[in-house]
């Protein structure tokens, strides 16, 4: 018998990530080949220019006429200069909950789930924007990390 998967959610305060990433926009069903496509330009690019460079991350901005409108980039660190689509962005700093995923890209709902109900579980509104962060490639799915981050409101402070 399967245990369902627990993900344990955290609140984080994220500082920002430098990318350099391509703006564009897909059908829910179309999210990945266009991830992938969108990264074999970007990376070459990056190559050429000899920068120094984490993670793969996507950052979701919302939702306009049926299509995820997304930013598909790569960490950089130091100096890197924009070329044709590529331009430098990155994640928004401040309140986030995240968690860790292990597992297949296309299984992910669970983990969204679990961040939808800890944002409705402790009154936390979202700023619309989320993102994922995909570690090192491991061929057993089950060793592949992608950690989600919802971006947060900050919280209201009452004053007396």
């Amino acid at each position: 018998m399967m245990r369902p998967v627990t993900h344990q959610v955290r609140l984080e305060t994220a500082a920002a990530r430098p990318l350099a990433a391509i703006g564009t926009s897909a059908r829910a069903d179309q999210v990945g080949p266009v991830i992938i496509a969108t990264l074999d330009k970007i990376w070459p690019v990056l190559r050429g220019q000899g920068v120094r460079t984490g993670h793969n991350v996507v950052i979701y901005r919302g939702l306009a006429e049926g299509s995820l409108t997304i930013d598909v980039g790569v960490e950089v660190f130091g100096d890197v200069a924009a070329n044709g689509e590529m331009r430098l962005t990155g994640t928004p700093p401040g309140d986030v909950a995240t968690v860790a995923y292990f597992g297949e890209y296309s299984q992910m709902d669970s983990a969204y789930k679990a961040l939808e109900r800890w944002c409705a579980d402790n009154e936390r509104k979202r700023t619309g924007v989320s993102w994922e962060v995909y570690g090192d490639w491991e061929d057993d799915a089950a060793k592949r990390r992608t950690d989600i981050y919802f971006g947060l409101e900050p919280l209201a402070i009452g004053v007396d």
